[in-house]
């Protein structure tokens, strides 16, 4: 690329209608007064006191094909979610979104830039593996789909678990949540309490928005059960402490309890009459908004050894 061609560019707020883009020559620095620099390659929001003076760094060098993100604050910053250590180079990606303060800021990457480049990050760079954090989780699992992928041409089961994954990735944007990652063909996302007081009603929004999504998807799909019915999903909600984890291709492992238990019931979600959507106690408790539960049922769940109450969860 030519000497001060951009190699990517910045977004500021990009769900929003006023989103910004700033073109990245080489690096950009973002906080409320970022001092001395050059407004060509700084973001300012003066709005915000939870973000720093001089909040954070981004780099990008085409000769290595490396981006990466380095946080100066005090107040912390998370990529895709997850918070980032202080004053150590962690890999950015196209796409990856930075939360900092209220603001978030989308990277754009016009060098390639590859998950590979997370092998020259310190082990645990992007996270403090050894610190649990509180985080409300959704596990969706299409039901019976291996009766039903035994038989299904392989081409069709790629096209429409691709659409219907890509509604709900949209739907996650909307109701601030994070894709942890897709386990076979359960879908895993999360909302962590300390960057978001709201976690548990934004996750139990985004899952009676997800369910109703899946039904008006499915239903058109070409993919079906033998008995020509669209595909269905049950959900599991839980809320926990977890550690997490950076594996080796920047893979994010999330370990706990509660990980386990929404993964259970979600499995038993939609079958033998009960509710589509199956949420804790702890869930239960901690919603503020007018959500609708069911009557409680106390469940045996594979792994535990004392019985577990869960509640269907319904439209207000």
């Amino acid at each position: 690329m030519a000497e001060g061609e951009p190699l990517g560019e910045v977004v500021l707020d990009p769900d929003q209608p006023d989103a910004t883009t700033l073109p990245l020559i080489d690096r950009i620095f973002v906080g409320r007064e970022c001092a001395g620099v050059d407004d060509s390659r700084r973001i300012l929001l003066a709005d915000d006191p939870e973000i720093s003076r001089n909040h954070l760094e981004i780099r990008v060098d085409p000769e290595s094909s490396r981006a990466v993100v380095v946080d100066t604050s005090s107040n912390g910053t998370r990529i895709n979610g997850l918070r980032i250590e202080r004053s150590v180079d962690v890999p950015l990606n196209g796409g990856d979104r930075i939360q900092v303060g209220s603001h978030v800021l989308e990277f754009k990457s016009a060098v390639v830039v590859t998950r590979a480049a997370a092998a020259h990050a310190k082990p645990g760079a992007t996270i403090s593996v050894d610190t649990p954090t509180s985080m409300a989780m959704v596990m969706g699992d299409l039901i019976n789909f291996s009766t039903v992928s035994e038989t299904a041409d392989q081409q069709v089961i790629g096209r429409d678990v691709d659409r219907l994954y890509k509604e709900l990735r949209e739907l996650l944007t909307e109701h601030r949540g994070i894709l942890v990652d897709y386990v076979g063909d359960a879908f895993f996302a999360s909302w962590e309490i300390e960057a978001d007081p709201e976690a548990v009603d934004n996750a139990l929004a985004f899952v009676l928005a997800a369910s109703k999504r899946v039904s008006e998807c499915t239903k058109d799909f070409e993919l079906r059960y033998a008995d020509g019915s669209p595909l269905r999903m049950g959900w599991g909600v839980t809320l926990g402490p977890v550690v997490m984890r950076l594996m080796p291709g920047a893979v994010v492992m999330v370990l706990g309890d509660a990980v386990n238990l929404g993964f259970r019931i979600g499995s038993i979600a939609g079958r033998e009459h009960r509710a589509s959507i199956l949420v804790t106690e702890a869930v239960k408790d901690a919603s503020t908004r007018p959500f609708r539960f069911a009557d409680s049922e106390k469940v045996t769940v594979k792994g535990r050894a004392t019985e577990e109450t869960i509640y269907g969860v319904y439209d207000a």
